[in-house]
């Protein structure tokens, strides 16, 4: 599995997102990947876990709604993408997505979505992770927010601690800003 995380920084005005730049699959470790976060129109998407689920979204970037004000339907276009894919299978009766992940608007404003694609709102500003290392990310985050003010420095920190602590969330520690325009900055290693 993996962990990414997103912070809203109201002094900077950019939304911090983080992973580690491995996976796991059971005991295998999966290759360095560049980032586990997507951005479009306005909109970054970060997804756990290994398979080809980036890929899917960015071969049916063409399919995106340009003009979404709202994240369900952004999960339409991943279900439509995922699909053409062959991601996710029936579980009980309800289509399993091989994985959670985490929805940002350059507004700041962010969603946590679980492996069927149910949502749930996350408090502006708050600390919030995805993937295996999320308790551990979480437990972090809160008990140190108020001893290191800086969102990207929360951050940076936090996942220092998953990777090290956290078997199922190896590798390098990676670092993005989302902008107010909705423009992704390049992983930095940290």
């Amino acid at each position: 599995m993996t962990i990414i995380t997103t912070i809203y920084d109201a002094t900077e005005k950019v939304t911090w997102l983080g992973s580690n730049g491995r996976a796991t699959i059971g005991s295998y470790v999966s290759p360095s990947v560049d980032t586990k976060w997507f951005a479009l129109h306005g909109w970054a998407i970060g997804v756990t876990g290994t398979g080809p689920k980036l890929e899917a979204l960015e071969a049916h970037q063409k399919n995106f709604p340009k003009h979404a004000t709202r994240p369900f339907e952004i999960l339409t276009f991943m279900k439509e993408a995922y699909g053409a894919f062959e991601i996710g299978e029936m579980e009980e009766g309800l289509k399993r997505y091989c994985g959670n992940g985490l929805l940002v608007h350059k507004s700041g404003a962010a969603w946590d979505f679980d492996n069927s694609f149910c949502l749930m709102p996350v408090t502006k500003g708050a600390f919030w992770a995805r993937g295996s290392g999320m308790d551990l990310a979480l437990g972090a985050g809160i008990a140190l927010k108020d001893f290191i003010p800086s969102p990207r420095a929360l951050t940076k920190r936090v996942l220092e601690i998953v990777v090290a602590n956290d078997v199922d969330s190896p590798g390098e520690i990676l670092l993005q800003s989302f902008d107010a325009d909705g423009v992704l900055s390049d992983p930095v290693e940290v």
